[in-house]
């Protein structure tokens, strides 16, 4: 979590940059939703990058959760769909684990819901695929709420609310804690209250190596602290770096029925639908993409 700290209160401004970019266009902001979740390299043996044929994939080998085991990103076909869902399920079966199925409007083929659903795949989430192109969009905020960018120092409590707050195995949290900053312009924020002690909101960006659009990703609250601000106060400050960084535009995925509509209220407009299914190797088990 290298970097040095901003702080952020109040109504975020974003300052000008003075170099000429070039307004990302919608085919790069699709593409950068949609692979979002792919982005992030390799850590062996903690966070691995697989080859599967027609689709991105990584693995947790240490955590059996359906974010840290996931594929997506689907260029298959009617004739092989069914053999690689198969492989996805006979690999990840042998390891015990829980796979996540990343599936937006671009996957192919056509009837790969029918296939993942007739396989045993469940939809877990409904996501929209969000974009902000205005950086210098203002945001009013709760003043009470203070963020800043996370150091290495910040470390144990940047796992702890990823755990407690998302939630997710700590374990899990602990590898997304690392493989962040490994991305470029990849960070992760914390927010705080006037009168409580320590952080209690925890988020995340960064973006795809060469890109114009930052990705907004990960924010969490703790249960007793949601409804004070802390989503809108991450969401600015992420916005005001990503502006003095030079991006253009910014995107995330936002479940339909919390942060979707937030973010639709601050400014942000639907590119795409994101649904998220997920499949167990242990036959009646509940899936859960939190906890």
């Amino acid at each position: 979590m290298a970097g040095s700290e901003r702080v952020s209160r109040g109504l975020i401004g974003f300052r000008e940059r003075s170099e000429y970019r070039m307004a990302a266009s919608e085919q790069s902001i699709l593409h950068t939703v949609q692979n979002s979740m792919f982005e992030f390299p390799a850590l062996p043996g903690r966070w691995d990058i697989l080859s599967f044929p027609g689709l991105r994939a990584h693995a947790t080998p240490g955590v059996d959760h359906p974010f840290g085991n996931m594929v997506g990103v689907s260029t298959l076909t009617q004739a092989n769909a069914d053999a690689a869902i198969a492989q996805v399920q006979d690999f990840f079966g042998k390891r015990g684990h829980v796979v996540g199925w990343w599936l937006n409007a671009s996957s192919t083929p056509i009837d790969l819901v029918t296939r993942l659903e007739a396989a045993g795949f469940s939809k877990m989430v409904e996501q929209a695929g969000l974009v902000l192109t205005d950086l210098r969009h203002e945001i009013a905020c709760n003043p009470a709420v203070t963020v800043r960018r996370a150091t290495e120092r910040d470390r144990a409590d940047v796992v702890r609310l990823y755990a407690e707050a998302y939630p997710m195995p700590e374990a899990l949290a602990s590898v997304y804690c690392e493989v962040v900053p490994l991305v470029d312009c990849g960070n992760h924020f914390l927010a705080y209250l006037d009168g409580v002690e320590g952080p209690v909101a925890v988020s995340s960006m960064f973006s795809p190596r060469g890109s114009s659009v930052m990705v907004m990703q990960g924010a969490a609250t703790l249960e007793a602290h949601r409804g004070r601000g802390t989503y809108t106060a991450l969401m600015a400050a992420r916005l005001a770096e990503a502006r003095a960084m030079g991006k253009d535009a910014a995107v995330l995925q936002g479940d339909r029925k919390t942060s979707a509509p937030i973010c639709v209220k601050l400014g942000f407009r639907e590119v795409c639908s994101v649904d998220f299914y997920a499949w167990s190797p242990t036959p009646g088990a509940k899936l859960d993409v939190h906890g």
